[in-house]
C-alpha cells in the first residue's frame, strides 16, 4: 500500500493596485507597501519604486505650496 500525500495549493490572494502604476499585488509576492494612508505601491527597486515616486511627488506638492504661500 502507497502513502498518499496531498498537494493542497496555497491560496492566492490580490491585496490591492499599486496607486501609481496599477500593478496587481498579489499575497504570494513581496515588493509592496501599504502607508498610513493605505495607499498600495510597487517597491522593486527597478528604476526607483512606485513607493519613492509618491514621495518625491509629496515633497514637491509641499515646496509648491510654500512656495505659492510666500
Amino acid at each position: 500500500m502507497a502513502n498518499k500525500t496531498w498537494n493542497k495549493s496555497k491560496a492566492l490572494l490580490i491585496c490591492g493596485w499599486c496607486n501609481v502604476c496599477q500593478k496587481e499585488l498579489l499575497s504570494n509576492e513581496g515588493g509592496w507597501i501599504v502607508n498610513a494612508e493605505k495607499k498600495h505601491f510597487c517597491h522593486d527597486g527597478k528604476d526607483g519604486s512606485c513607493f519613492d515616486k509618491y514621495c518625491e511627488d509629496q515633497k514637491n506638492i509641499a515646496e509648491d505650496a510654500s512656495y505659492e504661500g510666500s
